[in-house]
């Protein structure tokens, strides 16, 4: 399998379309193809968890640019003038969360999403070596999941729509 080209944008959609479907048990069963060392498409794992990052960023990209009604602080500007993005993490009850609490191969997803929206290709794929090389496969299997629970959640711009083709 390449796991370059149309191979991974396909397995790629079809895992987010799984996940909106709620199909649990086709989602275990690509899951495990994927997550595991052992798997059937293991060599897909960084590539697939990759892609998710572009397409959530991407996603994440265009709903800041369409939302007229949002106010740029003078700090959240670069020096080129383009906006910086930054995150807030927040628990279910609203209060803070420090980055640092977080499992370190979610911390690292979520760290190669703020590289990738920042133009930062290098921290991007460094944040995602980080997690590919885990070799914990249920650290591997959470930052997946979560990447995917994301991109499903953006609605349409996690799919071809976001640049998956």
């Amino acid at each position: 399998m390449n796991p370059g080209g149309a191979d991974v944008r396909d397995l790629t959609e079809r895992m987010v379309e799984v996940v909106r479907s709620e199909d649990v048990d086709q989602l275990a069963r690509l899951l495990a193809q994927v997550v595991d060392p052992q798997g059937t498409r293991s060599e897909l794992f960084t590539p697939v968890l990759t892609q998710l990052v572009g397409s959530i960023a991407g996603a994440l990209r265009r709903r800041a640019d369409g939302d007229s009604t949002r106010e740029s602080p003078r700090d959240a500007v670069g020096v080129d003038g383009a906006p910086i993005f930054t995150a807030e993490l927040v628990d279910t009850v609203d209060d803070d969360v420090a980055i640092d609490e977080l499992d370190p191969a979610l911390r690292a997803v979520l760290r190669a999403v703020l590289a990738d929206l920042n133009g930062d290709a290098e921290s991007t794929r460094i944040q995602l070596h980080l997690v590919s090389s885990d070799r914990e496969p249920l650290a591997r299997l959470d930052a997946l999941w979560h990447a995917l629970l994301w991109a499903s959640m953006l609605g349409e711009d996690s799919g071809r729509s976001a640049g998956w083709e």
